[in-house]
């Protein structure tokens, strides 16, 4: 079923005329067919009436099916734009254009099998881009900050946007050094394209955090260690990236339970 899908998805006006001439073609092939077979068995009948029982088979499906695949086929082109819209809603983040949250995570363990590095990113000050200048300006930063992402990074890098100014990065088959180059080419680049931002002096400037996966530890506990590498970099002066430390899983559970409170504080304290 799932093979049959991609025919019925109407992707374009052309591939939709095309559709509508096959269809045509069989609503009339398939009535003349039945009925020259069936006229060829009648004895005597003569060529005038063979063909004109013959022309009638071929008329009445040719003004019949037209209208009604059309209205069948633009019910389908808009199922298509639908569906399209809805799984560009799901897959991307409507401000940014990166991936959203919910499908960064889910590519994200399609590839942890090649093993990789995790960029946790937070774009400095954002709370007094917001205040100072306006949300339409810290939109504008926003999109700045996922445009430098999607440029300076390997095309094969996942970027997607995890909530507010925090973003999220991961880099397949990357070693935590290699990743840490990456991250700094990252700040090098944001210092140059944040210096003005929708024709103000911003200086926007961002944090990074960095974690390499291994199969010892969840994903989930990659992406808190390359927080807590975050945290650490805003907290030592922002503009920069921390490689985090690799641990024992069972340190990072029990890490995690024990500080998770109080880093959510501090964490608003320095943002």
């Amino acid at each position: 079923m799932d093979k049959l899908l991609p025919f019925f998805r109407i992707t374009s006006n052309r591939y939709a005329w095309g559709l509508l001439a096959l269809i045509t073609l069989l609503c009339v092939a398939a009535p003349v067919v039945s009925v020259a077979t069936a006229l060829a068995f009648v004895p005597g009948l003569p060529r005038q009436a063979f063909w004109g029982v013959l022309s009638l088979a071929a008329v009445i499906p040719l003004l019949i099916a037209p209208p009604i695949a059309i209205g069948a086929l633009s019910i389908l082109r808009l199922l298509t734009m639908t569906i399209d819209r809805l799984d560009n809603c799901v897959r991307y983040d409507p401000l940014t254009s990166v991936l959203s949250r919910v499908y960064l995570l889910n590519q994200m363990r399609e590839q942890l099998a090649s093993g990789g590095s995790f960029l946790m990113i937070d774009a400095d000050h954002f709370k007094s881009v917001n205040d100072t200048y306006g949300h339409d300006v810290g939109d504008e930063a926003l999109k700045c900050l996922a445009q430098v992402l999607r440029t300076a990074l390997p095309p094969e890098a996942l970027v997607g946007r995890l909530g507010g100014e925090e973003f999220g990065v991961f880099l397949p088959e990357l070693r935590s050094c290699d990743a840490g180059c990456e991250a700094d080419r990252l700040c090098e680049a944001m210092r140059h394209s944040g210096k003005v931002i929708a024709g103000r002096d911003i200086n926007l400037t961002i944090s990074i955090g960095v974690a390499q996966y291994c199969p010892a530890i969840t994903l989930e506990q990659t992406m808190k260690l390359a927080d807590e590498a975050l945290y650490h970099a805003k907290r030592t002066g922002r503009d920069r990236y921390h490689i985090a430390a690799a641990r024992d899983p069972v340190q990072v559970t029990e890490t995690s339970s024990i500080r998770n409170a109080t880093e959510r504080r501090d964490r608003r304290a320095v943002a």
